[in-house]
């Protein structure tokens, strides 16, 4: 294992958090202060929020002796990007009601609100709720959003392949119940072995981790930036399988020479498709979704890949505890044999991929259906009403324009 003997204080605080639970349900109840606890900002992450303060007010507060204006941030879980127009509506509101008012697309195909007061947090969840919607692990030392080429209905591959960013954000979510527990006030558990979390344990992740796919050949992922990038091979216009990219990123700390940015290494190929993998006493077969039937080898992949950096990553440096530096320390040789010996089988030789165009496809297109979509240039990702467009309001009644569930939204 990683034998970090001077563990950071975030991996102790995730370790005697109880599931992630900390604190946070009694700073909730705190009515004299706006913020949480020291340790709880750092497992409020796990659920989807950020701690923050309006730093333009920091002096004039503090000249009259008042605690700094604290608000969250929450980032919802969306894989691949995809919302019904129902649930579009559900955030608009959401942002009006109880936010700023202002939407942000992230980078990584999701919405972020700003400005939620800490009484307000448990109405606005229960809101996304309702449309389901939900923040889990869209921040914090687990796997994040998962990303996939743009537009899900571009092809019938991209319709499959947005399916597996789906699935493999459900597969790799926290087995805790702590958002359900201290923001929709489900009852706790009390037999622990109902949440036992053989991914994560109790130590979770060293780092955030990211995941992105990638369909040949436009690179619109940027799939070699992540810590695990699939790549789809299609041949005769059928989806064989994903070559597998591992240690990516681009992050480095200015000064600090051990950090560093990576693209990541293509190890292998996995196939889809096909059945008949036994698990392991790692990963057992009840660890693999339902829906997955024929793909086990790729859920298998990826769920070691991740205990793999559970495992070896380094918790006593953050700034070196990404994927990207695992693979460094240990080497790409190393990292393969060890993959493979938790799956229990070999990964094929990579097959060959082309890419040619890494871009976004703005204005109207037409897909394979025949039918047309547009694509919108939505500046720095901010969805507001201003004095020269009334955006907001635009996609607002554009999602109300179709009846019930006959449509969808893509970031």
């Amino acid at each position: 294992m990683s034998g970090n003997a001077n563990l950071t204080a975030i991996e102790r605080i995730k370790e005697k958090s109880d599931g992630l639970r900390g604190t946070l349900a009694e700073g909730l109840k705190d009515e004299l202060t706006g913020a949480i606890g020291e340790d709880d900002q750092s497992l409020v992450k796990f659920h989807g929020m950020y701690q923050q303060d309006d730093r333009d007010r920091r002096d004039e507060r503090a000249e009259k002796k008042l605690e700094r204006l604290y608000s969250f941030m929450i980032r919802l879980r969306i894989p691949g990007g995809f919302l019904t127009p129902e649930q579009w509506i559900a955030i608009h509101n959401v942002a009006g009601q109880y936010s700023t008012g202002t939407i942000k697309i992230t980078t990584r195909q999701t919405l972020q609100l700003h400005g939620l007061l800490k009484s307000r947090i448990k109405p606005t969840i229960r809101s996304f709720t309702r449309a389901q919607l939900d923040s889990i692990a869209a921040c914090g030392d687990v796997n994040r959003n998962v990303v996939c080429a743009a537009h899900p209905l571009q092809s019938e591959i991209h319709e499959k392949v947005h399916g597996y960013a789906a699935r493999l954000s459900t597969f790799l979510i926290p087995k805790t119940r702590a958002y359900y527990e201290i923001w929709l006030d489900e009852e706790k558990i009390t037999d622990k072995k109902e949440e036992e979390d053989p991914l994560y344990q109790d130590r979770y992740l060293p780092r955030k981790f990211k995941i992105a796919i990638a369909i040949p050949p436009n690179n619109d992922v940027d799939v070699f930036t992540n810590d695990l990038g699939l790549i789809a091979i299609i041949e005769d216009k059928q989806l064989k399988g994903f070559n597998i990219a591992i240690g990516g990123g681009l992050g480095a700390t200015h000064g600090n020479a051990e950090t560093y940015p990576r693209l990541g290494t293509v190890i292998g190929f996995v196939p889809v498709g096909q059945a008949g993998h036994k698990g392991s006493a790692a990963t057992p077969v009840a660890a693999i979704p339902p829906d997955a039937a024929g793909d086990d080898l790729l859920f298998k992949t990826v769920y070691e890949i991740v205990t793999i950096q559970r495992d070896y990553g380094n918790r006593s440096d953050r700034k070196l505890a990404r994927l990207k530096y695992t693979v460094d320390k240990y080497g790409v040789d190393w990292y393969k044999e060890e993959l493979e010996r938790r799956t229990g089988f070999a990964l094929e030789e990579p097959r060959p991929y082309t890419f040619t165009d890494r871009k976004d496809y703005y204005g109207w297109q037409q897909n394979h259906q025949g039918k047309y979509y547009y694509t919108p240039f939505i500046e720095n990702g901010r969805i507001l009403d201003d004095e020269q467009l009334a955006l907001k309001t635009a996609l607002l009644e554009i999602a109300g324009s179709f009846p019930i569930s006959t449509k969808w939204i893509k970031l």
